[in-house]
């Protein structure tokens, strides 16, 4: 058996997840603390949706989990990582915890690169906790115009400002681009001084653009 991020929730589902284990035998270890912990991220639901929604969202999630281990195991393995380290459990589960819960495709690869980032010897500590909560609040339009503007900085690719560049070069309306702005901003990723619509990256953002980078 390989590694695995944290024994999985009960053994039925331990067959199948099993197949795809990622870290290492301290992960596995962890079934009172750590795995009843995932236990319940797994299964969770508010109580008026049990019944009506809760096989389909633990189906999902299991799913979602064996794909995220199948995804971290190729992610370290083309990037010749041999030597993985295991994240402290103050990322991993948080980090967890709102990947297993996401369906949306650009969101989905945010996570898995903080995932394998976080796992790798030579990125994790550009995994910051902080960063967990800050990419749980981020929409697919801003996870999308921030990357952009990171990658079209560095070259020199930003004209005649950010609000226009980015509506030629992703297609979006202007008022979708100026909300994403505000949400950036306001998780102080990007800052401006005078023109909103010509917004600048901040430290925070330039460690964060670091910390999902592929």
């Amino acid at each position: 058996m390989g590694n695995e991020i944290v024994r999985p929730v009960d053994e039925a589902s331990a067959k199948a997840l099993e197949q795809t284990a990622i870290l290492g035998q301290k992960a596995i270890d962890a079934v009172s603390g750590a795995g009843s912990y995932l236990a319940n991220v797994l299964d969770r639901l508010p109580h008026n949706l049990v019944g009506i929604v809760g096989d389909q969202v633990a189906h999902y999630r299991r799913r979602r989990w064996i794909e995220m281990n199948e995804d971290l195991e190729k992610d370290l393995t083309d990037r010749g990582v041999k030597e993985r380290i295991e994240p402290s459990f103050t990322v991993l589960l948080p980090l967890l915890e709102a990947a297993v819960d996401e369906n949306r495709e650009e969101l989905k690869d945010l996570w898995r690169r903080l995932l394998a980032n976080a796992c790798d010897p030579s990125r994790s500590s550009k995994v910051r906790g902080s960063f967990i909560e800050i990419a749980k609040k981020l929409d697919p339009t801003d996870a999308v115009v921030l990357e952009k503007i990171g990658s079209a900085i560095g070259a020199g690719q930003i004209k005649p400002n950010v609000r226009d560049f980015i509506h030629t070069s992703l297609n979006l309306e202007l008022p979708e681009i100026m909300v994403s702005f505000d949400n950036l901003t306001s998780l102080g990723l990007l800052f401006s001084q005078q023109e909103r619509f010509n917004p600048h990256i901040t430290d925070k953002g330039a460690l964060f653009l670091r910390a999902i980078e592929r």
